[in-house]
């Protein structure tokens, strides 16, 4: 199993350690509801170090970007960053990627833990059909931290000479924070004002005691796994694994503001202009659960006691205290507001097809 820079951080700090995707990371520290509320109402501070980091240089670095994502990179300005899909010749999602443009000719990949390794080796064997590009994984040297929740600006901003105030969501930057060098983003899992912060691994533990120390007077928590998917269960965000794999396209999963069937060809656009033209057989819905429950990933969906779907993410919302869930329905079945069952060990458990995000913030 691997383990993160900040392994032993976490070890100091009690944390019930577990494995996930290869590593051994942190699930809690004091508990998933008190860190889930933390970061809702504070700051949460997260060790995300076993994503997958992948540089890409050089000028034709743009190009085998717009070839392997279902987003037009070339549209993407120095300084900004953007959702993709990475998909097979079949439109399978092999993994949901960020891309950041932090140069004329530089580019750099976030992947999902799970298929870290998997997509630096796409873009290698992709890179070979251009000439001009170097793809370089960054994942042993450089650490990545997740600072997020309302009171995350105001511990940051003393410990960088950025300006926090006008860096725009989806937006990126080189700085450093806490005299630690470090590509810092505007961006996250959670759906709140947060940071995550690319810095050598070497220093991780330097930044990371320093933001819980600074940040104690903040409210700030260390956070795990446990409340990382309760968090963006309730903004609707997609796990790679539980709502999406190489079987399954971005038009099936709900991803569609993710593609651009416009731009020139890429890899599994033929097969996503198929779908758009005939249509699917299957679509992502989100669910709230209308009795006390929780769903479970593979439980069945029904409708009028007929099996119309299952569920891919569900879990108890904390902030809205009931049952929510992710799942894929027959697509006759995917009307919002339409009422379905969820088979929990047995029992139809009544719920309703809702818009995303479940969670939403008060203005």
């Amino acid at each position: 199993m691997n383990r993160t820079p900040l392994y032993e951080e976490h070890k100091k700090l009690g944390a019930k350690i577990v494995p996930f995707a290869g590593w051994e990371m942190p699930l809690s520290y004091t508990g998933v509801l008190e860190e889930h509320r933390a970061t809702r109402s504070a700051v949460g501070l997260f060790d995300v170090s076993h994503m997958g980091r992948i540089d890409l240089t050089g000028p034709a670095a743009v190009q085998l970007l717009d070839r392997v994502a279902t987003s037009p990179v070339r549209k993407l300005a120095v300084g900004g960053m953007q959702y993709a899909l990475a998909c097979n010749e079949q439109g399978g999602i092999l993994d949901d990627i960020m891309i950041y443009r932090f140069g004329e000719q530089r580019y750099f990949v976030c992947a999902n833990a799970s298929n870290a390794e998997k997509i630096f080796q796409w873009l290698v064997k992709q890179a070979a059909g251009f000439s001009g590009v170097k793809v370089t994984n960054r994942s042993g040297d450089l650490a990545q931290l997740a600072v997020q929740g309302p009171r995350s600006r105001e511990l940051m901003k003393p410990l960088t000479s950025a300006d926090l105030d006008g860096l725009k969501l989806r937006h990126c930057i080189e700085t450093k924070v806490a005299g630690v060098p470090m590509l810092l983003s505007r961006s996250g899992y959670t759906g709140e004002l947060g940071y995550e912060l690319y810095l050598p691994s070497e220093r991780a533990s330097e930044a990371w005691e320093t933001l819980v120390h600074r940040g104690s007077a903040h409210g700030l928590k260390p956070c795990g796994l446990g409340c990382r998917d309760t968090l963006r269960l309730e903004m609707g965000y997609p796990l790679y694994g539980n709502d999406m794999d190489e079987t399954i396209t971005p038009i099936e999963a709900s991803l569609e503001f993710a593609v651009d069937l416009g731009k020139d060809d890429f890899i599994g656009r033929e097969a996503m202009v198929r779908q758009k033209e005939n249509g699917i057989a299957r679509k992502l819905i989100g669910f709230e659960l209308s009795q006390r429950g929780v769903p479970r990933h593979g439980q069945t969906i029904l409708s009028g006691g007929k099996e119309v779907g299952i569920v891919a993410s569900g879990n108890h919302s904390p902030s809205l205290n009931k049952g929510i869930g992710l799942g894929y329905v027959q697509t006759a079945f995917a009307k919002t507001g339409s009422e379905i069952q969820i088979d929990i060990r047995g029992n139809a458990v009544p719920a309703v097809i809702v818009e995303r995000p479940f969670y939403k913030k008060k203005k």
